[in-house]
């Protein structure tokens, strides 16, 4: 339990908080943007953790103008991370297995909300060896909106039937915990290139990594 309420769903995020995958995402970002003929910071960078394809492009759009190639900043990049992981994989976040093993055992359900394409997330969840701990995913191509949007989290506990008030969601991005804190669940922020902003500090519980995890949700279950 978490300040007196009942824990039945836990939804995880999947990049940067199950799968140590932001910091090639960046690079394929930033690599892609280079590629056609952009300039992207690590500041901007931020701005599209948490996007969906909808608010991705209209980040774009904002950051470079209405005549950004949007769609062609996604396949490249897309193609790029699906080369990259195919012949390096993707890392698992130290502790993620330890602790979907201990939601099991307490009769936890777990489900991925992530704002990946379905496809995408299956495969490399799969590929990590992660995909069997999981009773459904709710994709970014599944939604309208993109976090800080709660869509994606009201819709994976819909699918699970269970109350908002009785889910607990851990993120690594402030665009994902505004999502969590707005669909009035439970965020837990374990940061990862992101650091801890205010927002995060205000509306959060703040692991430092994922080992960290079964130690603290013990008392919660």
């Amino acid at each position: 339990m978490i300040d007196n309420r009942e824990i039945k769903l836990a939804i995880f995020d999947m990049d940067g908080l199950l799968l140590d995958s932001e910091k090639i995402n960046r690079e394929m970002w930033i690599k892609t943007a280079k590629m056609l003929g952009y300039e992207m910071t690590f500041e901007q960078w931020f701005g599209l953790l948490g996007t969906n394809e909808e608010s991705e492009k209209q980040y774009l759009y904002n950051l470079y103008g209405s005549d950004c190639p949007a769609e062609k900043f996604r396949s490249v990049r897309m193609k790029l991370i699906g080369e990259y992981a195919e012949e390096f994989g993707i890392p698992v976040k130290k502790g993620a297995k330890e602790l979907l093993e201990f939601f099991k055992e307490n009769g936890v359900s777990c489900v991925v909300a992530t704002s990946s394409v379905r496809a995408r997330a299956e495969k490399i969840l799969e590929k990590a060896g992660l995909l069997g701990y999981f009773d459904s995913l709710t994709c970014g191509d599944e939604v309208k909106l993109g976090k800080p949007d709660p869509e994606l989290f009201e819709k994976a506990a819909k699918k699970a039937e269970i109350e908002a008030e009785k889910c607990v969601v851990f993120e690594d991005s402030e665009n994902g915990i505004i999502a969590a804190n707005r669909a009035k669940m439970i965020p837990v922020c374990v940061p990862d290139l992101q650091p801890s902003t205010q927002t995060i500090k205000e509306l959060a519980i703040i692991i430092e990594s994922l080992d960290k995890f079964t130690e603290i949700t013990k008392k919660f279950c």
